[in-house]
């Protein structure tokens, strides 16, 4: 379902529930004087990697609006009340009574931008007041809501944030743009309902029965909106390609791959791929006039690729990919995830086959490469979580060989990578982050190897310490296989629990 239809089926939910859903201004939303976080809230817990990636997004689409590139509204997404009356005063009867509209859903998002509107304020009250131009008097005559926080973690998470969006505001030398586009172009979806129990029932449809959008999909809105107005024309090219590929598939290349590769070649976590990661395929933009110097290369680049691109009308197929290069905002994101999904490294193996990426370079691998592919494919416990795992670690080490030196010394690149994923899984048993932690404690990381290599030799040449069971025999059933191999390519430590215990006897 694509953005709007979900939207649009989201709001025909509401209608038949007979609760109020409307568009505001973001100003109006934040200026309900009504509003208050109640006390079964969570804290407020956005941390800096939100707070920058709002604000990133913020001066993206400022810039898209300002060369009427972008829509004449964004939508910042749903919010959801609870709207209470206060039970009338005694003595007042005749008074209208009160309402308190309880932020169900949105908190995170509503605060932070709340802080944005009052640190832009206090930058506004610097300037002498007869000095002030009318969208700074506007923004200062705001009359926004005060949130109470009853939690002592919310308070230092307000300040943190607070200081951080104020250093960045000034440092970015945020202006009339920037206000106006949040004043005027700035929207959510207010759902107002007037029971608890029904607004938490619509709290979990859309954060758990409900169908949000995947990360990926995110990334696809991010990278249409970031388009320049000479990459327009190519835009539903782009999206037909994108929408060829299967969901799960996509979902798969990016957690399993993409991800995989550009975390842990920077030594970081990369077992879970959720939303708070969008930021690590946003990258570059070529349009912006603030643009850093090393953006000049990729914007030559581009220029040059365009030129190849329309005297050969091979469009999309000459830009040259890198899984660890920064991504190029817009029509070349979409480029990049192709030139990945043409690997085939996502299609799952079938029993007694070559994986389908395999298949492709079946003339340059070896004989025991070829054996360690096909095992991988077929023994006894390759579906357990934990296998699972480590293939996943195996498969984004080979993907990454691939990508940066192609077919040379591929068969030594799989024994290597094979020696020093599975030698983990044979050790002990695998739970969920224990690749994470075997990637950055283990001694060596082959992905930072990889990163930083400028021959397949620097890689290949990698000394691996030798695999062993930890407690003398195997933490799980079906690995005598893998064993196998691990013996033959000379990667396999004989006794290694009997020569433990007679050195510590």
């Amino acid at each position: 379902m694509s953005e709007p239809e979900a939207e649009k089926a989201q709001l025909s939910h509401i209608s038949a529930q007979q609760a109020c859903a409307e568009i505001c201004k973001l100003k109006d939303w934040l200026g309900d004087q009504a509003l208050n976080i109640p006390d079964y809230q969570r804290p407020y817990k956005w941390g800096l990697p939100q707070v920058q990636q709002l604000l990133r997004d913020i001066e993206l689409q400022t810039q898209a609006t300002a060369q009427e590139q972008g829509a004449s509204s964004y939508r910042m997404g749903t919010v959801v009340v609870h709207v209470e009356s206060a039970v009338d005063l005694p003595g007042q009867s005749g008074m209208p009574a009160r309402r308190s509209h309880h932020i169900v859903d949105g908190q995170q998002r509503t605060v932070t931008l709340l802080l944005v509107l009052h640190a832009l304020r206090a930058a506004a009250r610097e300037v002498a007041e007869e000095q002030q131009p009318a969208w700074q008097r506007e923004l200062l005559a705001l009359e926004l809501f005060e949130p109470q926080f009853p939690s002592p973690l919310s308070h230092q998470q307000v300040q943190a944030n607070y200081q951080a969006i104020a250093r960045h505001i000034r440092q970015a030398q945020w202006g009339q743009a920037q206000v106006e586009f949040l004043l005027e172009r700035c929207e959510v979806v207010r759902v107002q309902l007037h029971s608890l129990t029904e607004a938490f029932q619509f709290f979990d449809a859309q954060n758990g029965r409900g169908k949000p959008l995947c990360v990926h999909d995110l990334l696809k809105a991010f990278h249409l909106r970031a388009l320049r107005p000479a990459e327009l024309a190519l835009q539903g090219q782009a999206v037909q390609a994108w929408e060829r590929c299967s969901q799960p598939d996509l979902e798969r290349l990016f957690a399993r791959f993409l991800f995989q590769t550009r975390q842990r070649s920077r030594g970081r976590d990369a077992e879970y791929f959720g939303k708070r990661h969008v930021g690590v395929f946003k990258g570059i933009s070529l349009e912006s006039r603030a643009a850093a110097p090393m953006s000049r290369a990729w914007r030559m680049l581009d220029d040059a690729v365009h030129l190849l691109e329309s005297h050969t009308g091979t469009r999309g197929q000459v830009w040259p990919c890198q899984l660890d290069a920064p991504v190029v905002n817009g029509l070349r994101f979409f480029d990049w995830v192709q030139h990945y999904w043409s690997m085939g490294f996502h299609h799952k193996q079938e029993v007694g086959k070559l994986p389908p990426w395999a298949q492709k370079f079946e003339h340059a691998l070896a004989e025991d490469a070829r054996g360690i592919l096909e095992t991988l494919g077929r023994y006894a416990g390759r579906d357990r979580k934990g296998d699972s795992h480590v293939r996943a670690v195996f498969d984004a080490l080979l993907m990454y060989y691939v990508d940066k030196f192609g077919e040379q010394g591929l068969s030594q690149a799989v024994e290597l990578s094979f020696a020093w994923a599975y030698a983990r899984l044979l050790n002990r048993r695998v739970m969920v982050g224990s690749m994470d932690k075997f990637a950055s404690e283990g001694g060596v990381n082959p992905f930072a190897v990889l990163r930083d290599a400028i021959t397949p030799q620097e890689f290949l040449n990698i000394s691996l310490p030798t695999a062993f069971y930890e407690r003398g025999t195997p933490p799980s059933q079906g690995l005598d296989a893998l064993q196998g191999w691990m013996e033959k390519l000379g990667y396999w430590r004989q006794g290694a629990l009997k020569e433990e215990h007679e050195q510590q006897a």
